[in-house]
Order: C-alpha cells, then structure tokens, then sequence
C-alpha cells in the first residue's frame, strides 16, 4: 500500500511501528529481516512525505485504510500531533515493480514509480534465467514461516477487550474511557455536548452511530457509542484504543451489558439511553 503525507523525520522503524501495531505483520525482507517499507526522496536526496507498506496479508491493507488514512502520524506514533493527515490507499495499477539497488534488500515490490525520482537498477536479485535457486527457495520457506508465526503472536497479543463478543446484542456498542475529566465539564457546561458530538462525527466516519452516552459522573471519563453494525464498532476499537484523545491515551473496549456508569438526570446508568433523549 502506499501512504502519503508522512512527517519529514520519519523513519522506517517508525512506519513499522503504526502500521504493524494497528494493521497487521508487515512483510520483512528475505536476506536482511528488515520490514518491507520503501521512503521516497526526491532528487536532492530529501524525504518527500511517501512512503510503501508491504504487508503480509492483504486484508491489513483494508484495515490500514480504515483507521489509518485521514489520521495524524505522529499521534499514532507518540501521541504528539505532526500537524499534517496521512492520505493511505491500496496499490493500483499506476503502481509498477521496482527492483531494490542492492540485490541483498529483497525482490522487486509494487512502487509508484511515476512518482518517485529514482530510476529502476539495472540488478536484479532474479538474475540467471529468471529461476531462484534452491538457497533462496529455502530462505522464502523459512522467511514465509517466521512471518506466519509472527502473525499468530500479533493476534494472541490482542487484548480481550478487543476481541469481537460473539452473537451479542453488544457487539456494536463500545466502551470509551478517558474522553474527558469532571473538571472540564465542571468549568464548561457547554463542553458536554461539545465532546458528544466530536465522538459522533468521528465514530460516524467508521460507519452510521445511533446512539452516544456520555457519562458525567464518572471519573474515568466514559462515553458509550453503539453503532449499526459490528463491523464498524470492530474498527472503532482497532481506531480508539490506544489512542491520544486531548492529552490522554483512550482505552475502548465491547461492552457487555453489565456496566452501570452513572451520569446526571438518568442515574440508573443504563446502556443505551441517553439523558438528552437519543
């Protein structure tokens, strides 16, 4: 996939650190082990904001443009804002095969090279009839299974609370916590549907919400957002968790019908319904 708009310092480790976190295990390179991340430079040798991901799975791809594209580097990568969107978009056919300078970094990966300033090497790591030999055959198998069982560790290390609940009435309903502190809706009445409805309209963009709670009595700063899918409250989590929302690292997790959060007006804390009538 190609991603655009990347801050002027970043680095491979860097890429590799958001895109393997919320997407996925990325590709590594067969020789050097190194991620399959390519940064763009222009002819004066300068970053120029471009960067390719090779993942390992193509569904990653899918994901990274949902919660990635239209979203902050560098609140993703430290929680400190870059001031500029990553634009994130699968490779398409504008995307042709560009062949590494140096044999030892790998195979030739889709490039955008009708936006990039390099021209293609002449060497090429497939060189002597196009065949690999039975020693890179060997290094791919072993490559392939070091990778596949990396990805069976990237999904064990998912949290509970991420993990879909199954055939639930609650499996579209998320928990926030951490969306904002009693004092600033002590100071700011108005600040309470303020914070709703930045919740909503950035929840919305993962599919239609049709419900917020914000509950204001509570110190850990919860909200609840149902949406009207799964798929898009699956996204919201993958989104949310982790990430820095005013200053604070937000956690999201499925809830599961027990919670009782207390909010003014309506005490009971019912999931569900909201004080203001939605």
């Amino acid at each position: 996939m190609y991603v655009m708009g990347l801050p002027a310092d970043v680095t491979v480790d860097d890429v590799a650190s958001v895109f393997s976190r919320k997407c996925g295990v990325i590709a590594e390179e067969i020789d050097s082990g190194r991620p399959r991340i390519k940064l763009y430079t222009d002819s004066a040798g300068a970053f120029k904001g471009d960067a390719l991901v090779v993942f390992f799975k193509p569904q990653s791809v899918d994901m990274a443009i949902v919660l990635l594209d239209d979203t902050d580097f560098g609140l993703e990568l430290s929680g400190t804002p870059s001031g500029t969107k990553m634009r994130v978009q699968a490779a398409d056919s504008s995307y042709k095969k560009t062949n590494y300078s140096n044999p030892s970094e790998g195979p030739a990966v889709a490039a955008r090279q009708s936006d990039s300033t390099e021209k293609p090497p002449s060497s090429n790591i497939n060189s002597g009839g196009g065949k690999r030999s039975e020693q890179d055959k060997a290094k791919i198998i072993k490559k392939t299974q070091k990778l596949s069982a990396k990805l069976a560790d990237w999904d064990d290390d998912e949290p509970d609370m991420l993990l879909p609940p199954r055939n639930s009435k609650w499996e579209k309903v998320v928990i926030l916590r951490h969306m904002f502190t009693l004092e600033e809706l002590e100071e700011d009445p108005a600040a309470l549907l303020e914070i709703k409805e930045d919740i909503r309209d950035e929840c919305a963009k993962l599919g239609p919400v049709t419900n917020v709670v914000l509950y204001d009595k509570e110190e850990e700063g919860i909200v609840s957002v149902r949406f009207q899918t799964a798929e898009a409250a699956e996204a919201c989590l993958q989104l949310m968790h982790g990430r820095a929302f005013d200053g604070r690292r937000v956690e999201a997790f499925y809830a599961t019908g027990r919670e009782r959060f207390k909010k003014s007006k309506k005490g009971d804390g019912e999931m569900g319904h909201d004080s203001d009538g939605e």
